[in-house]
């Protein structure tokens, strides 16, 4: 790696010794950003952070050193954004270099004896994580190996979100599950396309075709909604910007339940649940929601490794509705969201300014819904719904977890769904100062109860009435 001391991983990292991975791959030259990545660009640049995904895993399946080494050559040598580096062009604007070949570091900590692995894993991972990737001057991956008493016992990965996003590192994993043992080389011999040749695509008239529709789609529902989504900024001391997980079976049992009622994913339902239990909170309605959606259902990109994901717009009205009509509403609207939802950030921001000065207002879109979950289908009908008592049980068992706050946070409030077995995980982000930690636990209950109720009785009102045009009741921070 270049500019490496030896012995020192970026971060600071200590390590008692290392292994040099040569790698060489398709894809090599010098070109703009794709879509995707001038999103997750803005985004780190606003947040001071790499946006890193990664952490600590335990080995336990006898991995050594060695074959540690050949999984990074293995991801560097098949995905281009992982061998791109990013820095200012001749112009003044972003560039990223694609290299054919080169050396990186797979870093090796020996823990003393005496130590703790586990310890020694977490802390570089979180060290890591808090470190932002020189792009300039750096590959986007770091990888180590923990080892104690000679074993391996644990690998630690980050990746910085310029390169990829949660689908991304889906592709990878699935690819790296698929080679073959022997030769090491990815079942598939073609990679997708890298991010060089997906920017120039997004180039074509094509693209930019397909960027005026996903605009004109988001200028409609701009002009629709009322300026805010929650009040005015309340100072509630600090920590300001927090994170809270939310585990339910309950929400597992009953979502699974209306969805396979109502014919739609159990996305759509929390969705839609969500959609309702802000407006009963705001007082605000139709719902307006940034949706985080990934592009890889697009022909072409399923396999795509750099980022892809991008937030669409999704308005739902869920007044004087029966909550299965409101499910219905979602998944027609989140339908136009997720095919609006291809588009040029840069040109995305001059329409949203241009709006904000036409109307003498900026509009308010900081309410998000990220469902991180892969492969979530329709449920198939013909299920057993759970009893009453069932769900009543399963209800005790629901709890809410504050985790360590955020230096900054982008917006006011994001739940976002995340893979768990039996249960719904719901993991809030929030602006304390806008939303309070006590809205927050009434927030994920008032979800929690009113997907249990539609699971009973289909008919199960949402409880919202519909507010006077470009009115609502008093928001959440002015109460």
């Amino acid at each position: 790696m270049a500019g490496a001391v030896p012995g020192t991983m970026p971060g600071g990292a200590r390590m008692t010794d290392r292994v040099d991975v040569a790698f060489d791959g398709p894809g090599a030259g010098v070109g703009g950003l794709t879509w995707g990545q001038r999103k997750v660009w803005t985004l780190m640049q606003q947040a001071g952070t790499s946006m890193s995904m990664g952490g600590a895993v335990p080995v336990t399946d006898g991995r050594t050193v060695d074959d540690l080494a050949s999984e990074l050559r293995f991801f560097l040598c098949r995905y281009a954004s992982l061998r791109a580096r990013v820095r200012t062009g001749a112009d003044g604007g972003l560039v990223q270099e694609v290299f054919g070949s080169g050396r990186a570091v797979l870093g090796i900590a020996d823990v003393p004896d005496g130590g703790d692995p586990g310890q020694v894993a977490r802390e570089l991972a979180e060290r890591w994580e808090a470190t932002p990737f020189d792009h300039a001057g750096e590959w986007p991956i770091r990888m180590a190996a923990v080892r104690s008493g000679g074993r391996v016992t644990h690998v630690v990965v980050t990746i910085s979100h310029i390169a990829t996003d949660g689908g991304g590192i889906a592709v990878m994993l699935r690819e790296l599950g698929e080679r073959d043992r022997v030769t090491g080389e990815a079942a598939e011999p073609v990679p997708a396309t890298g991010p060089l040749e997906l920017a120039a695509l997004q180039r074509t008239p094509s693209a930019r075709r397909q960027n005026d529709i996903s605009l004109r789609h988001w200028e409609r529902l701009l002009r629709a909604a009322g300026p805010r989504r929650f009040g005015p900024r309340v100072d509630r001391g600090e920590p300001r910007y927090r994170l809270a997980v939310f585990s339910s079976p309950a929400l597992h049992l009953a979502s699974k339940a209306v969805a396979a009622r109502t014919g739609d994913a159990t996305s759509s339902v929390l969705l839609a649940a969500y959609a309702v239990a802000v407006a009963r909170l705001t007082g605000i309605t139709p719902a307006l929601i940034q949706v985080v959606v990934s592009n890889r259902f697009r022909p072409g990109l399923a396999d795509v490794s750099h980022p892809l994901s991008v937030n669409g717009l999704f308005m739902v009205d869920v007044a004087d509705a029966p909550f299965d009509e409101v499910v219905d509403r979602t998944r027609r609207a989140l339908a136009l969201c997720s095919k609006h939802a291809y588009y040029d950030p840069v040109a995305l921001d001059e329409l949203r300014a241009r709006i904000d000065r036409e109307r003498g207002e900026a509009v308010e879109t900081s309410c998000l819904f990220n469902d991180r979950r892969l492969g979530v289908g329709v449920e198939p009908p013909g299920q057993v719904p759970p009893s009453r008592q069932e769900l009543e049980t399963a209800r005790a068992g629901s709890a809410l977890r504050w985790g360590r706050p955020f230096e900054t946070y982008l917006d006011k409030l994001m739940v976002q769904v995340g893979a768990a077995e039996d249960t719904v995980e719901l993991e809030i982000q929030v602006d304390t100062h806008h939303v309070s930690a006590d809205d927050v636990h009434a927030l994920v209950l008032d979800l929690e109860a009113l997907v249990v109720a539609a699971a009973l009785d289909p008919d199960t009102p949402t409880g919202v009435r519909a507010a006077p045009p470009r009115q609502a009741a008093a928001p959440v921070g002015d109460r």
